[in-house]
């Protein structure tokens, strides 16, 4: 027999914590073709109904999919299109499946992020791909755990193509640019967000944190710019360490990191690879997609291929495994809720509520309600 969990709505008082056992009622169930008797409930003390429905990851879906075939298929650089034909569905069906399993990666990553105790150093930087044409490249910036490869956050720009162009590719640029322009310093932007992230995790730590870059002059001025993190390097508790590079790409690298991580995702995103086919079209779908991938890699990959090694990387990160598994169990059945206002000011947030800004898109973002809190 299904209890429901907690109240479903964020602002009744058993919505956290359920002060005892008799704060719902059963209700009138309801039948449906997918999944049969649905048994339904109402809150006493805040009058909301809900049903068992609401606490699953197939809430409002008409179709039972293998969600762990998706899940494991895009994180392997199968295409969208590919996995429908698979599963003989239509590509918006696989997207709106994706985004189910996003939406729970990003609720449980905020969640091991507020488990973690943030001791390691930190390696920072961006990698470029370009999401609906090659004149709108972006840059995706990660902030990454130097010794265990947890990718703490993540954010995106979009950025103006530059480079040598052809007459009439400068002439093409203008006009797309009529119609939408990147905005200025979008890379200090992107950069800000994440070091007020990791200003956020680092606030009880007590030895100083050393944090490696490259040599790009955005992350330099975009540290000093920053209240916070200029305050951060007066007193002593940041230090900024510059890395070449032209340095080779090994683990004697201080961003081996980071560059490990831009190696796995164009190896393992087909929107992400080289001269890819498989383009990102919208920017919000593109970032569901990449939290997605991040959270196979933080949760669920080896920190090491071998037979010795059974960490994840949180693990190495300072999360206990039975912490880990706790929290990752149910990812494909349960529909995750974010608690407390846990993911305001993160990118996660704005990735839920679709704001990111897709070049030459018109028209405003749907947020689905399998999307919203």
């Amino acid at each position: 027999m299904f209890i429901p969990p907690h109240c479903p709505n964020l602002e009744c008082r058993h919505h956290q914590n359920p002060d005892h056992a008799g704060w719902y009622r059963k209700i009138s169930p309801y039948a449906t073709r997918t999944f049969g008797i649905v048994p339904r409930f109402l809150c006493k003390s805040c009058r909301r109904s809900f049903s068992r429905q609401t606490f699953s990851i197939h809430y409002y879906a008409k179709k039972l999919l293998d969600l762990s075939y998706i899940y494991h298929q895009i994180n392997a650089g199968a295409g969208i299109r590919n996995i429908s034909r698979d599963l003989q569905v239509s590509p918006r069906t696989v997207s709106n499946r994706i985004a189910r399993l996003a939406r729970n990666a990003i609720l449980i990553h905020q969640q091991l992020v507020d488990h973690l105790p943030f001791a390691e150093d930190f390696v920072a930087d961006g990698f470029e791909s370009f999401c609906v044409s090659q004149y709108f490249p972006d840059n995706y910036t990660l902030l990454v755990g130097k010794d265990s490869q947890f990718v703490y956050d993540v954010h995106y720009a979009t950025l103006r193509r530059k480079g040598r162009m052809r007459e009439d590719q400068k002439r093409r640029r203008a006009r797309l640019e009529k119609r939408f322009r990147p905005a200025r310093g979008a890379i200090e932007t992107s950069f800000r967000h994440l070091m007020r992230s990791l200003a956020r995790g680092t606030e009880a730590r007590l030895h100083p944190l050393i944090l490696y870059t490259d040599e790009k002059k955005e992350y330099g001025r975009s540290l000093w710019k920053d209240p916070v993190s200029r305050r951060h390097l007066f007193e002593g508790r940041w230090r900024h360490h510059t890395v070449n590079s032209q340095l080779g790409r090994n683990r004697q690298n201080p961003l081996f990191a980071v560059n490990y991580m831009d190696r796995e995702i164009r190896k393992d995103m087909a929107s992400h690879a080289r001269e890819s086919v498989q383009f990102a079209r919208n920017v919000n779908e593109a970032m569901l997609r990449m939290h997605l991938y991040l959270f196979d890699h933080n949760c669920r990959k080896p920190f090491r291929i071998g037979r010795s090694e059974r960490r994840r990387h949180a693990e190495v990160a300072g999360l206990e495994r039975r912490e880990l598994d706790r929290m990752i169990r149910g990812f494909f059945e349960r529909r995750f809720f974010a608690h407390g206002g846990r993911l305001e000011g993160h990118s996660g947030e704005t990735t839920l509520n679709r704001r990111w800004v897709t070049p030459l898109k018109e028209g405003q973002e749907v947020v689905r309600k399998h999307l919203a809190a």
